[in-house]
């Protein structure tokens, strides 16, 4: 962590800092450590991921310090991805090549439905098979997912 320091360096946050060091507040870092859902700050397509491997980011990527299987099928549903299209802000045209910038001011008011346990466990169930499989061979199994949160959101 860096240390405080009265001397202030022009361009710089206070502190002793090596030219290595961040210089803000990185009070979450823990979060870094623990299993989290993972997404880029640019996408063209829904690229939600899992991490329990303590990965660190740079400011392209975001995390949500979730072990939330159920969540990542949400995030990763067709329908939470028209959603998500409709309340971030594009970059061109997305239905020809363009980007949506996931940020976390748009993202977060995507309605993210209850379920119940007995609900929720065929999505975890259906997502941990995606990522056993590395995301090989997984469209039958995102095709429940889809139709399992579609009607979730009473589609």
């Amino acid at each position: 962590m860096p240390k405080s320091s009265s001397r202030e360096s022009r361009g710089r946050k206070p502190g002793s800092y090596q030219w290595y060091e961040i210089q803000d507040n990185v009070a979450y870092y823990a979060e870094f450590e623990k299993p989290k859902i993972v997404y880029p700050e640019i996408a063209k397509e829904s690229r939600f991921a899992f991490d329990n491997k303590s990965l660190l980011f740079n400011n392209k990527a975001f995390i949500i310090p979730l072990n939330d299987l159920y969540l990542l099928g949400i995030l990763n549903s067709e329908i939470a991805w028209k959603y998500t299209q409709s309340i971030c802000t594009a970059l061109g045209d997305e239905n020809k090549g363009g980007r949506l910038m996931l940020q976390w001011v748009n993202f977060k008011r995507l309605p993210i439905p209850p379920a119940s346990e007995s609900e929720k466990e065929p999505i975890i169930k259906l997502v941990q098979k995606c990522l056993d499989a590395k995301g090989v061979n997984c469209e039958e199994w995102e095709k429940e997912i889809d139709e399992r949160v579609a009607a979730l959101y009473g589609l």
